[in-house]
């Protein structure tokens, strides 16, 4: 493979893109810049696939849009080479009210989503001029662009629908999403949930002992605290965000919380959820019971249910647990071709290759179907990511799209100089 590298490093074509991507540097900048000020929140990023789109076809390529907003293009290789699928994402973590202006701290550009994923996708235009500019012909075909639905409650529907378009024929996934100098290539699997408790609801103190929602909620959230999950593979949950009641003195109609539970291994990741689920529906069972074995509190009670009301021990907590995440689990064999070049493009260019053996990215798709994919970082680095803080120093911009660049071709095979280290798939 470094052989490969050689070659296409050496040639003229090579040179051509380099020197396209180093006069680009500016412009990159200035595109990373008008589009960081668009608002992208997960299932809301029609805006920046338009301004995204127009980009794109102001370089002098076709788009195509599906019926999700992710945008891409396709550049039909020479021969018959693999199908390499290389994308960043559109969407941020952040609600479509955040305020969005960028702030210079010394060399560095600061403002919410500006690095993750920003500043990748801003270089997929650069990789595109920079193959209009060299005239570089690929043996394979390669697809770029951007996807949607990666962060949070986006459940990755983005990459999900693209290989619902196209369940055959894509040889090899690359993400480019923040992790500089390292590969990712296995899939971090979750659950989540929207975890509803409904009741009749009442005064708290003329309605005592009714099953209380909020009282149920809270059993749930104590027993999901104590469940066991293996250290390795890593497994994890968390009760995350908590809704519900109606004021101080009231019994909740309803309440919710939302529930995530993640494992490197899908095994692990079911097991953890059967136990989990379990622990949600015995609360219930138990607030409703409590109450139950108290019936005679209703005799006794100066505030006595109303005509054709039932019993306050009658009046039950009822469970609703909606799925609103699946990221599907995936390990694939680190030897794998796709792999072994992305550590030798890092390596040519002397650095040490980090293997990050799972986390929760677009990867997880493809790798789950079969299909060989990884994360990689882009140029320049992206600190606080997810937070308001959040930074991108352009130190190394142009070095690290002509890395990705070079393993592009030297992924799909260059006419008259290199073939191609993708296999197709069968």
């Amino acid at each position: 493979m470094k052989k490969t590298y050689e070659i296409l490093h050496n040639s003229d074509v090579m040179k051509k893109a380099k020197d396209a991507i180093f006069a680009d540097r500016d412009n990159t900048i200035a595109q990373h810049k008008a589009l960081v000020l668009v608002p992208a929140f997960s299932r809301h990023e029609e805006k920046r696939a338009d301004f995204y789109q127009q980009l794109m076809e102001a370089e002098g390529f076709e788009s195509v849009r599906d019926e999700v907003n992710n945008v891409y293009t396709v550049i039909k290789g020479e021969g018959n080479g693999p199908t390499l699928y290389f994308t960043a994402h559109l969407d941020t973590v952040f609600p479509m009210d955040t305020p969005l202006e960028i702030k210079m701290n010394g060399e560095k550009y600061a403002c919410p989503g500006i690095g993750d994923d920003t500043a990748a996708l801003s270089q997929t235009l650069t990789l595109l001029r920079a193959i209009k500019a060299s005239g570089i012909r690929f043996k394979g075909d390669l697809i770029i662009g951007g996807n949607v639905g990666e962060e949070g409650l986006g459940d990755l529907y983005g990459v999900k629908q693209f290989f619902k378009d196209h369940p055959s024929g894509i040889d090899g996934f690359i993400s480019v999403d923040g992790f500089p100098h390292s590969i990712v290539y296995g899939g971090t699997g979750s659950y989540r949930y929207e975890v509803k408790f409904h009741g009749a609801g009442g005064h708290s103190m003329a309605d005592f002992g009714m099953p209380n929602p909020v009282h149920a909620m809270g059993r749930a959230i104590a027993k999901i605290s104590d469940v066991k999950v293996p250290y390795e593979p890593w497994t994890t949950f968390s009760c995350g965000v908590v809704e519900g009641g109606t004021s101080i003195n009231s019994i909740a109609h309803d309440c919710k919380f939302l529930l995530d539970i993640r494992s490197d291994s899908k095994e692990c990741l079911d097991k953890a959820n059967e136990e989990i689920m379990a622990c949600i529906r015995a609360a219930v069972e138990e607030e409703n019971a409590r109450w139950a074995a108290e019936r005679d509190r209703d005799e006794k009670s100066p505030y006595k249910p109303g005509p054709g009301q039932l019993p306050h021990a009658d009046r039950t907590v009822s469970l609703e647990i909606v799925q609103v995440g699946n990221r599907p689990a995936g390990s694939q064999p680190v030897d794998l071709p796709l792999i072994r070049a992305c550590a030798a493009d890092y390596e040519f260019f002397g650095y040490e290759t980090g293997y990050i053996p799972a986390s929760s990215t677009d990867s997880n798709v493809p790798i789950s179907l079969g299909v060989p994919g990884v994360t990689l970082g882009g140029g320049g680095t992206s600190t606080g990511a997810h937070s308001l803080a959040e930074e991108f120093d352009p130190t190394g911009l142009e070095q690290g799209v002509y890395e990705l660049f070079i393993l592009i071709a030297a992924l799909l095979g260059v006419e008259g100089l290199t073939d191609p280290l993708l296999p197709k798939l069968a």
